[in-house]
């Protein structure tokens, strides 16, 4: 032996084999290294004594992970009550929203309300005052619905005790008439209400083009038996053929429909007239030789159930509200113009709703 460092055992840490090995010395477990160089007869020996080594692995790993341990904890604790903080404001929405009835379309009206959240309060509160002008709406309908409903019903009942009580042929003959006369106001409302009912839920298809010569050609032959029975005919005239509009079929002609039918129906004893003009927009105008709707009148007049203060109680009042509803998704405007001998109701679109076609 020429030489050793302190701690070193007494016993051999290995034999003569070079390169690791492990052994027992004592009761201690050692990994020692050889290495053997024959040229000047040495051997050296490096042994590390395995439970020194573990206890240092175990200390290093009890010093990182206990401090590791404490710090997940008092992090989690941390998140819990920073979560809970943040979350007891959509505590206080979801309580209010849970606290109200179903009738209530009231703004929440939570306070106070982080920055991160003021966005979805207002989005709701947005929400909720659009649902409530919509009951509402929807509440005036069905009530103007229902008192329109009424007098021509009652009309119907009273003429019917009068032709069933009438003496004089006459009388009941008038009576009859009345009758009929109250039964075609009752379909003709009913008609619009559905007309009405379905312009609403009605979903309009992308790309979707109508021809204008088809949609008065369709008017011609739905409105032309009215129009004879009241010695009038619809006369049409456009001056540009081959138009297209970015329309539903059913949505034009309904547009137009209606605005004949009045026009047949409280205009002056003429003909209609159905015109189309390319000046920039394209106009398609239903004119009639009535004295038309005076200027104070035109707002009105384009809300439902709305007539003008000369117009005879025969109207419903839907006509004009169908026409601006059915021609909404194109862009369309409902315009009223006064002429030298007559009134017109203008359908107008904007360029990009409307083409030319070649034949």
């Amino acid at each position: 032996m020429i030489g050793r460092s302190a701690g070193t055992p007494d016993a051999p840490l290995a034999g003569g084999r070079p390169g690791f090995t492990e052994r027992f010395v004592g009761e201690r477990r050692w990994r020692v290294y050889t290495h053997v160089d024959p040229e000047r007869g040495v051997r050296v020996m490096i042994g590390d004594n395995l439970a020194i080594r573990e206890r240092l692995v175990r200390d290093l790993l009890l010093g990182l992970v206990l401090p590791a341990v404490a710090g997940l904890v008092a992090l989690g604790v941390l998140l819990w009550l920073g979560v809970s903080r943040g979350l007891r404001p959509l505590g206080r929405i979801a309580e209010a929203i849970a606290a109200r009835s179903p009738d209530s379309l009231a703004p929440l009206k939570v306070d106070p309300v982080p920055s991160e959240l003021t966005p979805l309060v207002r989005a709701m509160d947005t929400l909720l005052i659009e649902l409530d002008r919509a009951r509402q709406a929807e509440r005036a309908f069905v009530a103007n619905a229902a008192h329109e409903l009424q007098t021509p019903l009652a009309g119907l009942k009273t003429q019917a005790e009068v032709a069933r009580r009438a003496i004089d042929p006459a009388m009941r003959d008038h009576a009859l008439e009345r009758i009929v006369a109250s039964a075609d106001r009752t379909s003709r409302l009913v008609r619009q209400l559905l007309d009405l009912a379905g312009q609403e839920r009605h979903e309009r298809r992308a790309g979707a083009w109508v021809s204008i010569d088809d949609a008065i050609a369709a008017i011609e032959q739905d409105y032309g038996l009215i129009a004879h029975r009241s010695g009038r005919r619809i006369a049409t005239a456009c001056s540009r053929p081959s138009l297209e509009v970015a329309l539903d079929e059913d949505a034009l002609r309904l547009a137009l429909g209606n605005l004949v039918e009045n026009a047949v129906l409280h205009g002056g004893p003429g003909d209609v007239r159905i015109e189309c003009a390319l000046d920039g927009d394209l106009e398609l105008r239903v004119i009639d030789t009535g004295a038309g709707i005076p200027p104070e009148d035109e707002d009105r007049v384009r809300r439902r159930f709305e007539r003008g203060r000369g117009a005879r109680a025969t109207g419903t009042g839907l006509g004009l509200p169908i026409a601006q509803m059915a021609i909404a998704s194109a862009e369309g405007n409902l315009d009223f113009r006064t002429l030298r001998n007559g009134f017109a109701v203008v359908l107008r679109f904007p360029p990009a709703r409307f083409r030319v076609t070649t034949a």
